[in-house]
């Protein structure tokens, strides 16, 4: 199989970010051709000036950076919006995904340690995968790696589901309705609102988590849109998750999805003491102590030099003076406004 690119989305953490990129090609770069690093418009706390620093870390890498126009976080935009190209490529890794030449891409979090070859394990485990015989493409491999937000399904709960056994367990409308009654998950008001809609299977927290996964980048363009009519991987179309409408269209156009979970050759939020980097976008103190994590591993690990140049500090303390300026004027602006 022939080498694969690399999407990350870049939203804060630069250390954690250099641990990423650093370790995953460590173990995997005779895989990838291109990493593209889309650096979001919006950062957190400000953290513009961290991006110079980012680049200088992963200055021997083969990184195109991209600066989408929109920003969207956990949202999307309105689905007429999507003709526009520039609108589309504001939806995580949307803009890889429609530029890639590559069979696969690679998608991951910019929070990860990877301790092992997980891309090449991935590829080999598609490459085992019988080809698809149907004129039309079904029955071909659409992605791989860990599928199910497990923690958050009823299903699960009720040890009657899992990412292993997701294509197998179809309840009836009746049946997943009474699931949700008895085991009330996090986002149970949305759960009744897709039963309602007869999205039933895959289950509502199905899909094929982007923590660390492979997608098909030919399936994904000849079903989404703006060529096909799936909406993108990157938005929480009906209330749930990112991929989620995503993978439960594909799948039911007959589309294969392979259940790869990435432990233990990939550690998810490793400095993070609840396994989850999300609450650090908002809760600055948690997101210090993590990034102070990262910054001693990648130093412990010889993957950063200890000092940086003179030049790199200025450029940086540059950029703050610049926002510190902005923000002070949008202040006095409100001020004399309101």
């Amino acid at each position: 199989m022939n080498q694969i690119d690399v999407c990350i989305n870049y939203y804060g953490k630069p250390y954690h970010t250099a641990v990423t990129l650093l370790t995953l090609w460590k173990h995997s770069s005779r895989h990838i051709h291109k990493i593209y690093l889309v650096i979001e418009k919006i950062q957190p706390y400000y953290q513009y000036d961290a991006i110079p620093l980012l680049k200088y870390f992963l200055r021997d890498l083969p990184i195109e950076y991209v600066y989408p126009q929109y920003f969207y976080y956990s949202g999307n935009p309105e689905e007429s919006w999507l003709s526009d190209p520039e609108k589309r490529y504001g939806l995580k890794y949307q803009y890889a995904l429609e530029k890639s030449d590559k069979e696969f891409l690679f998608m991951s979090h910019n929070d990860c340690l990877y301790e092992d070859d997980l891309l090449g394990k991935m590829l080999t485990r598609v490459k085992e995968e019988p080809a698809a015989a149907s004129k039309n493409g079904a029955g071909t491999v659409a992605g791989i790696g860990l599928v199910g937000q497990c923690w958050n399904c009823p299903a699960f709960s009720a040890k009657l589901c899992d990412g292993s056994r997701f294509e197998t367990f179809v309840p009836t409308k009746g049946e997943l309705k009474e699931l949700v009654d008895a085991h009330n998950p996090p986002r149970a008001h949305i759960h009744y609102k897709l039963i309602d809609r007869e999205i039933i299977h895959p289950l509502p927290e199905c899909r094929l988590n982007e923590y660390a996964c492979l997608i098909n980048v030919p399936v994904y363009r000849k079903n989404v849109v703006p060529t096909g009519d799936i909406l993108p991987f990157g938005g929480s179309w009906h209330g749930t998750d990112w991929g989620a409408i995503w993978f439960h269209s594909l799948f039911n156009r007959g589309y294969k999805f392979i259940n790869f979970p990435f432990e233990p050759h990939m550690q998810h939020a490793p400095f993070s003491n609840n396994g989850s980097g999300h609450r650090a976008d908002t809760e600055f103190d948690l997101y210090k102590n993590t990034e102070e994590g990262a910054k001693t591993y990648l130093l412990s690990h010889n993957l950063i030099p200890k000092d940086i140049p003179f030049t790199l500090k200025l450029e940086r303390q540059a950029i703050r003076t610049k926002h510190q300026i902005r923000n002070l004027l949008i202040k006095l602006k409100v001020k004399l406004v309101g």
